[in-house]
Formats: structure tokens, sequence, C-alpha cells
């Protein structure tokens, strides 16, 4: 059974918060993609998410290497910080990818992964608040597959959009425009369960 003390607490704390950004991301690239004629708000809002993720990230490393003792590995606090990181950096990368090929409409494809990826992204949300409790969580890996799932039924919509591409091209640059967009949101999707199944693992390390 696990005992954390309140110093502790202060790992969760971050990676919850980290968590929340990513999530919120998710949200408003979901919300960009509705305003596709009037971008910039909602870019300005990404970046800004970005940067307070940033921070995040660099009170964790700066916190683990304080730290004496630490409540997992320190290899394991190294991968989930960067796995937060990395989540949220491709929301904003993608969100930016949107801007600069000039998009002013969505696929529906594009609004069907871009739904799977705020699903994801709460549910992870949910992984990493239980991840103070491990072993004791039921919910935790109840989670993990809810977002195995999800990924799977995401990587059928990429399948299909990238067949209906290539199958009835309107053009070159669309193609091309939309070969990367639908890479991108596929890749935000995974990178959520790359994170759940390294929390798997640490799950599986302190059982």
């Amino acid at each position: 059974m696990f005992n954390f003390k309140p110093k502790d607490n202060v790992f969760f704390e971050l990676f919850s918060k980290g968590a929340e950004i990513f999530k919120t991301s998710a949200e408003e690239l979901k919300l960009l993609m509705n305003e596709l004629d009037k971008p910039k708000e909602r870019l300005e809002r990404l970046v800004k998410l970005e940067q307070e993720g940033d921070l995040v990230t660099h009170e964790l490393i700066e916190y683990t290497k304080k730290m004496f003792i630490t409540p997992l590995d320190r290899e394991d606090i190294f991968n989930i910080t960067k796995g937060i990181d990395n989540i949220t950096d491709g929301i904003e990368s993608t969100a930016h990818l949107f801007y600069m090929y000039n998009v002013t409409s969505a696929t529906p494809e594009a609004v069907e992964l871009v739904d799977k990826l705020v699903i994801v992204t709460s549910d992870l949300v949910t992984v990493i608040s239980e991840l103070r409790s491990l072993s004791k969580s039921t919910l935790l890996m109840e989670k993990i597959i809810d977002i195995n799932i999800v990924e799977n039924e995401a990587d059928k919509i990429y399948r299909k959009a990238m067949r209906n591409l290539f199958e009835k091209p309107e053009d070159m640059l669309s193609v091309m425009k939309w070969k990367d967009l639908y890479h991108y949101l596929e890749d935000g999707i995974d990178a959520c369960e790359t994170l759940a199944n390294e929390i798997r693992g640490v799950v599986m390390k302190y059982a």
C-alpha cells in the first residue's frame, strides 16, 4: 500500500496540471476547427497553453532534480513528463498546420478524429489523477482500456479518411494538405495511448 508524503504530492499535482492543459488544448483545437474562418484567437490561446505546459515540464524536471527520494522511479517521472509535454506540443502543431495550410473548412473525418482526441485527453486526465493511487485504483486501468479502444476507432477513421482522399482526389494540393492534417490528428491520439501504456507499465511495476 502506498502512503505518499505531502511533498510527494507535488509530482502528482504537476502531472494533473499538465494533463488539464492538454485536455483544454484538445478542446480548443475542436473549437478552432469550427472557426477556421477566424482562427487567430484560438491559435493564440493554444500557444499560451503550450507555453504553460512547458513551464509545468520545467518545474517537474527541476523538482525531480532537487528531490533525493521520489515517489516513482526518476525514469518513470521523466517518461510521464515527456509524454504529457508531447501531447500538448502535438496539438499546438496541428492547430498551426490548419492555419498555415489556410484550411477554411474541416472534413467529416477530421471532425471525427478531433472528437476522438477530446475523448482520449479527457480519459487521460482521469488516468493521471488516479496515478497517485496506483494499484489501489480500479478506475485507472479501466480508463487505459477505454483509451486503447478509442485509439483503435481513430485508426479506422484515419484509414477511411486516407482511402477517400486518394480514391477521390480533388487536386494534389488538397491531397497534400489533408494527408498531413490527418496524420497529425492521428499522431495526437497515438501520443495519448503511448502515455496511457507508459502509465500501465508503471502500475504493473509497483503492483
